[in-house]
């Protein structure tokens, strides 16, 4: 049943809201659930997605390591005499069709610190995203292959069949 896990999904958040846990609260969170996705055109995202603990494991410890790396680096720009770093906006045409793997994927970039993405654009699978920090030889291309690497983790983590073919 494709509405189940939101509808449970919701039920549970009902339940945290309202601080108790007793069989009301949980069949009017069932309740609410129900009918908010029969009222909602709800899209079905993780169509042929699945979740593969190692590639989540891998996933979360480039992501500590790059907020390591992106920390120290934009405190160093923050800290470092001279002319503010140079910033820029690049457009990272993604390789994957899956929305779900899209929003994991702008999501993340979006938590490291030093870059942002601005803007999604479904259609053309691009995400347009503000880098700090640019100025050295090369500085766009290596934010745009960051972002691209960081694609692929989310692909090995979350990834349908089909984006592993087009990208591993």
């Amino acid at each position: 049943m494709r509405i189940a896990a939101p509808v449970v999904g919701m039920a549970v958040i009902w339940v945290l809201l309202w601080g108790n846990l007793s069989f009301a609260n949980v069949l009017s969170g069932l309740a609410v659930g129900l009918l908010v996705a029969a009222l909602s055109r709800l899209p079905h995202v993780g169509a042929g997605a699945r979740v593969r603990i190692g590639g989540c494991l891998r996933l979360l410890g480039w992501f500590v390591l790059d907020m390591a790396r992106s920390g120290t680096r934009v405190g160093w720009q923050a800290l470092r005499p001279g002319p503010p770093p140079v910033n820029a906006v690049i457009a990272v045409a993604l390789r994957t069709q899956s929305d779900l793997t899209m929003v994991f994927t702008a999501l993340a970039l979006s938590a490291l610190p030093g870059s942002l993405v601005v803007e999604v654009r479904r259609s053309r699978q691009t995400l347009y995203v503000h880098v700090l920090g640019v100025d050295e030889q090369g500085g766009l291309d290596k934010a745009r292959q960051d972002a691209l690497d960081l694609e692929k983790r989310v692909i090995r983590a979350i990834g349908t069949a089909d984006d592993r073919r087009e990208v591993l």
